[in-house]
Protein backbone atom coordinates (compact mmCIF):
# COMPACT_ATOMS: atom_id res chain seq x y z
CA UNK A 1 0.00 0.00 0.00
CA UNK A 2 2.66 2.66 1.01
CA UNK A 3 4.03 2.25 -2.47
CA UNK A 4 0.73 2.97 -4.18
CA UNK A 5 0.29 6.08 -2.17
CA UNK A 6 3.73 7.19 -2.94
CA UNK A 7 3.35 6.70 -6.60
CA UNK A 8 0.20 8.83 -6.06
CA UNK A 9 1.93 11.62 -4.41
CA UNK A 10 4.56 11.58 -6.90
CA UNK A 11 3.57 11.09 -10.66
CA UNK A 12 1.13 13.77 -11.04
CA UNK A 13 3.98 16.25 -9.53
CA UNK A 14 6.45 14.46 -12.48
CA UNK A 15 3.07 14.86 -14.80
CA UNK A 16 2.89 18.86 -14.15
CA UNK A 17 6.48 19.85 -14.01
CA UNK A 18 6.86 17.94 -17.53
CA UNK A 19 3.94 19.23 -19.39
CA UNK A 20 3.04 21.97 -17.98
CA UNK A 21 5.88 23.92 -16.75
CA UNK A 22 8.91 25.33 -18.15
CA UNK A 23 12.34 22.89 -18.12
CA UNK A 24 13.91 24.60 -15.08
CA UNK A 25 11.05 23.12 -12.79
CA UNK A 26 11.34 19.76 -13.83
CA UNK A 27 15.04 19.40 -14.38
CA UNK A 28 15.01 21.12 -10.22
CA UNK A 29 12.96 18.45 -9.20
CA UNK A 30 15.79 15.76 -11.10
CA UNK A 31 18.66 17.37 -9.77
CA UNK A 32 17.17 17.46 -6.29
CA UNK A 33 16.67 13.65 -6.36
CA UNK A 34 20.10 12.70 -8.26
CA UNK A 35 21.87 14.70 -5.33
CA UNK A 36 19.91 13.35 -2.95
CA UNK A 37 20.54 9.57 -4.57
CA UNK A 38 24.13 10.41 -4.70
CA UNK A 39 24.48 11.47 -1.09
CA UNK A 40 22.92 8.07 0.01
CA UNK A 41 25.55 6.34 -2.10
CA UNK A 42 28.20 8.37 -0.14
CA UNK A 43 26.10 7.35 3.07
CA UNK A 44 26.37 3.48 1.78
CA UNK A 45 30.04 3.90 0.98
CA UNK A 46 31.25 5.24 4.40
CA UNK A 47 33.91 6.98 3.09
CA UNK A 48 33.24 10.62 4.08
CA UNK A 49 34.08 13.03 0.99
CA UNK A 50 29.99 14.13 0.01
CA UNK A 51 30.80 17.86 -0.32
CA UNK A 52 33.18 17.66 -3.12
CA UNK A 53 31.33 14.93 -4.73
CA UNK A 54 28.44 16.74 -4.60
CA UNK A 55 29.69 20.22 -5.92
CA UNK A 56 30.92 18.27 -8.42
CA UNK A 57 27.62 16.38 -8.91
CA UNK A 58 26.08 19.96 -9.10
CA UNK A 59 28.22 21.17 -11.77
CA UNK A 60 27.85 18.20 -14.05
CA UNK A 61 23.72 18.65 -13.56
CA UNK A 62 24.25 22.07 -14.92
CA UNK A 63 26.84 21.24 -17.87
CA UNK A 64 23.94 18.72 -18.73
CA UNK A 65 21.13 21.58 -18.53
CA UNK A 66 22.55 24.25 -20.26
CA UNK A 67 23.78 21.58 -23.15
CA UNK A 68 27.43 21.83 -22.27
CA UNK A 69 28.10 17.94 -22.55
CA UNK A 70 31.95 18.70 -22.87
CA UNK A 71 31.66 20.13 -19.77
CA UNK A 72 30.91 17.00 -18.06
CA UNK A 73 34.74 16.08 -18.52
CA UNK A 74 36.05 18.97 -17.34
CA UNK A 75 34.14 18.99 -14.36
CA UNK A 76 35.57 14.75 -13.51
CA UNK A 77 39.10 15.59 -14.16
CA UNK A 78 38.92 18.68 -11.67
CA UNK A 79 37.31 16.27 -9.19
CA UNK A 80 39.93 14.10 -9.73
CA UNK A 81 42.36 16.15 -8.86
CA UNK A 82 41.02 17.70 -6.34
CA UNK A 83 40.00 14.69 -4.59
CA UNK A 84 43.56 13.44 -5.24
CA UNK A 85 44.90 16.49 -3.45
CA UNK A 86 42.17 15.96 -0.29
CA UNK A 87 44.04 12.52 0.03
CA UNK A 88 47.45 13.82 -0.04
CA UNK A 89 47.02 16.74 2.80
CA UNK A 90 44.64 14.80 5.17
CA UNK A 91 46.24 11.32 5.15
CA UNK A 92 48.29 11.34 8.63
CA UNK A 93 50.40 8.38 8.14
CA UNK A 94 51.55 5.50 5.96
CA UNK A 95 48.79 2.90 7.26
CA UNK A 96 46.17 5.73 6.16
CA UNK A 97 47.79 5.63 2.64
CA UNK A 98 46.78 1.99 1.85
CA UNK A 99 42.79 3.57 1.96
CA UNK A 100 44.07 6.11 -0.12
CA UNK A 101 42.85 4.74 -3.82
CA UNK A 102 39.49 2.58 -2.65
CA UNK A 103 38.90 6.10 -0.96
CA UNK A 104 39.41 8.07 -4.15
CA UNK A 105 37.43 6.08 -6.56
CA UNK A 106 34.21 5.71 -4.39
CA UNK A 107 34.03 9.60 -4.48
CA UNK A 108 34.68 9.55 -8.39
CA UNK A 109 32.77 6.78 -9.48
CA UNK A 110 29.79 8.14 -7.15
CA UNK A 111 29.58 10.76 -9.15
CA UNK A 112 29.78 8.90 -12.22
CA UNK A 113 27.56 6.56 -11.75
CA UNK A 114 24.57 8.76 -9.87
CA UNK A 115 25.33 12.19 -11.39
CA UNK A 116 26.47 11.48 -14.91
CA UNK A 117 24.47 8.91 -16.05
CA UNK A 118 21.08 10.63 -14.46
CA UNK A 119 22.31 14.12 -15.83
CA UNK A 120 20.74 12.89 -19.28
CA UNK A 121 17.52 12.88 -17.68
CA UNK A 122 18.02 16.89 -17.58
CA UNK A 123 19.32 16.32 -20.84
CA UNK A 124 16.07 14.87 -22.15
CA UNK A 125 13.81 17.71 -20.61
CA UNK A 126 16.06 20.41 -22.46
CA UNK A 127 16.09 18.93 -25.98
CA UNK A 128 14.72 21.52 -28.44
CA UNK A 129 12.94 19.77 -30.94
CA UNK A 130 10.36 20.84 -34.11
CA UNK A 131 8.18 17.57 -32.70
CA UNK A 132 5.47 19.48 -30.29
CA UNK A 133 6.67 18.78 -26.42
CA UNK A 134 9.06 15.95 -27.60
CA UNK A 135 10.92 16.08 -23.94
CA UNK A 136 7.91 15.55 -22.05
CA UNK A 137 6.99 12.79 -24.35
CA UNK A 138 10.30 11.23 -24.36
CA UNK A 139 10.44 11.34 -20.33
CA UNK A 140 6.63 10.54 -20.15
CA UNK A 141 7.11 7.25 -22.07
CA UNK A 142 11.12 6.77 -19.50
CA UNK A 143 8.98 7.07 -16.72
CA UNK A 144 6.04 4.82 -17.78
CA UNK A 145 8.01 2.13 -19.25
CA UNK A 146 10.15 2.05 -16.22
CA UNK A 147 7.47 2.15 -13.56
CA UNK A 148 5.00 -0.62 -15.56
CA UNK A 149 7.86 -3.03 -15.80
CA UNK A 150 9.11 -2.07 -11.89
CA UNK A 151 5.41 -3.02 -11.02
CA UNK A 152 4.94 -5.50 -13.10
CA UNK A 153 7.93 -7.84 -12.05
CA UNK A 154 7.13 -6.94 -8.45
CA UNK A 155 3.54 -8.28 -8.94
CA UNK A 156 4.21 -11.00 -11.37
CA UNK A 157 7.12 -12.62 -9.47
CA UNK A 158 5.15 -12.27 -5.83
CA UNK A 159 1.99 -14.29 -7.98
CA UNK A 160 3.75 -16.64 -9.48
CA UNK A 161 7.61 -16.47 -9.10
CA UNK A 162 9.72 -19.91 -8.51
CA UNK A 163 13.07 -19.63 -10.53
CA UNK A 164 15.34 -17.04 -8.72
CA UNK A 165 17.53 -14.52 -11.07
CA UNK A 166 20.21 -13.59 -8.85
CA UNK A 167 20.11 -15.42 -5.65
CA UNK A 168 23.04 -13.87 -4.37
CA UNK A 169 22.98 -10.34 -5.00
CA UNK A 170 19.07 -9.98 -5.15
CA UNK A 171 17.13 -13.27 -3.86
CA UNK A 172 13.29 -11.49 -4.13
CA UNK A 173 13.62 -11.48 -8.36
CA UNK A 174 12.65 -14.12 -10.22
CA UNK A 175 12.83 -15.08 -13.79
CA UNK A 176 9.38 -14.81 -14.11
CA UNK A 177 9.43 -11.58 -12.34
CA UNK A 178 12.10 -10.44 -14.94
CA UNK A 179 9.53 -12.08 -17.90
CA UNK A 180 6.20 -9.87 -16.53
CA UNK A 181 8.53 -6.94 -15.96
CA UNK A 182 9.45 -6.99 -20.21
CA UNK A 183 5.87 -7.78 -20.60
CA UNK A 184 4.93 -4.75 -18.60
CA UNK A 185 7.10 -2.54 -20.46
CA UNK A 186 6.47 -3.51 -24.09
CA UNK A 187 2.62 -2.78 -22.86
CA UNK A 188 3.65 1.10 -21.47
CA UNK A 189 5.62 1.55 -24.54
CA UNK A 190 2.77 0.99 -26.69
CA UNK A 191 0.10 2.45 -24.71
CA UNK A 192 2.33 5.60 -25.05
CA UNK A 193 2.58 5.09 -29.04
CA UNK A 194 -1.65 5.83 -29.04
CA UNK A 195 -2.21 7.92 -26.11
CA UNK A 196 0.45 10.64 -26.54
CA UNK A 197 3.79 9.57 -28.47
CA UNK A 198 2.51 8.59 -32.12
CA UNK A 199 5.59 9.68 -33.67
CA UNK A 200 7.72 6.59 -31.42
CA UNK A 201 7.42 3.84 -34.26
CA UNK A 202 5.91 0.84 -33.11
CA UNK A 203 8.49 -1.00 -34.78
CA UNK A 204 10.85 1.29 -32.68
CA UNK A 205 9.06 1.11 -29.71
CA UNK A 206 8.89 -2.54 -28.50
CA UNK A 207 12.68 -3.29 -29.15
CA UNK A 208 13.40 -0.12 -27.14
CA UNK A 209 10.78 -1.28 -24.53
CA UNK A 210 12.76 -4.30 -24.11
CA UNK A 211 16.07 -2.98 -23.84
CA UNK A 212 14.63 -0.69 -21.25
CA UNK A 213 13.39 -3.08 -19.28
CA UNK A 214 16.68 -5.34 -19.56
CA UNK A 215 18.95 -2.48 -18.46
CA UNK A 216 16.35 -1.72 -15.42
CA UNK A 217 16.91 -4.92 -14.30
CA UNK A 218 20.30 -4.97 -14.88
CA UNK A 219 20.46 -1.47 -12.56
CA UNK A 220 18.58 -2.75 -9.85
CA UNK A 221 20.97 -5.58 -9.62
CA UNK A 222 24.04 -3.51 -9.60
CA UNK A 223 22.29 -1.10 -6.57
CA UNK A 224 21.70 -4.27 -4.95
CA UNK A 225 25.04 -5.35 -5.28
CA UNK A 226 26.34 -2.11 -3.84
CA UNK A 227 23.81 -2.47 -0.92
CA UNK A 228 25.07 -5.47 -0.21
CA UNK A 229 28.34 -4.60 0.12
CA UNK A 230 27.20 -2.02 2.50
CA UNK A 231 25.75 -4.45 4.56
CA UNK A 232 22.24 -2.25 3.93
CA UNK A 233 18.68 -3.45 3.01
CA UNK A 234 17.63 0.14 1.57
CA UNK A 235 19.91 3.21 0.53
CA UNK A 236 17.44 5.26 2.48
CA UNK A 237 14.41 5.29 3.95
CA UNK A 238 13.07 8.64 2.24
CA UNK A 239 10.20 7.19 0.44
CA UNK A 240 7.74 4.74 1.93
CA UNK A 241 7.52 1.58 0.79
CA UNK A 242 10.51 2.01 -2.11
CA UNK A 243 13.17 2.73 0.69
CA UNK A 244 15.61 6.02 -0.42
CA UNK A 245 16.21 7.99 -3.63
CA UNK A 246 19.28 5.74 -4.83
CA UNK A 247 16.70 2.72 -4.63
CA UNK A 248 14.05 4.41 -7.30
CA UNK A 249 17.31 5.88 -9.48
CA UNK A 250 18.18 2.08 -9.38
CA UNK A 251 16.96 1.19 -12.79
CA UNK A 252 16.09 4.49 -14.28
CA UNK A 253 20.41 5.17 -14.51
CA UNK A 254 21.03 3.34 -17.41
CA UNK A 255 18.08 3.86 -18.97
CA UNK A 256 18.74 7.41 -18.98
CA UNK A 257 21.53 7.23 -21.56
CA UNK A 258 19.91 4.98 -23.83
CA UNK A 259 16.83 7.13 -24.43
CA UNK A 260 19.25 10.24 -24.90
CA UNK A 261 21.02 8.57 -27.93
CA UNK A 262 17.80 7.26 -29.06
CA UNK A 263 16.51 10.65 -29.30
CA UNK A 264 19.62 11.56 -31.31
CA UNK A 265 19.97 8.48 -33.87
CA UNK A 266 16.16 8.33 -34.32
CA UNK A 267 14.44 10.94 -33.65
CA UNK A 268 16.22 13.93 -34.23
Amino acid sequence: MARVLSAIVFIPILIAALWYGSPVWFSAIAAAGILLGLYEYYRLAKQGGEVQGLLAAAATLAAFYFGRHDLVVAVIAALVIIELLVQLFTRGNDEDFSEMIPSAAIKVFGVLYVAVLGGYIIAIRVIESPIPQLSAKLLSLFFLVVFAGDTAAYYTGRTLGRKRLAPRVSPGKTIEGLIGGLVGNVVAALIAHFWFFPELKIAHAIPLALVMGTLGVIGDLCESMLKRGAKAKDAGHLIPGHGGLLDRLDSMLFNAPLLYYFYLVFMR
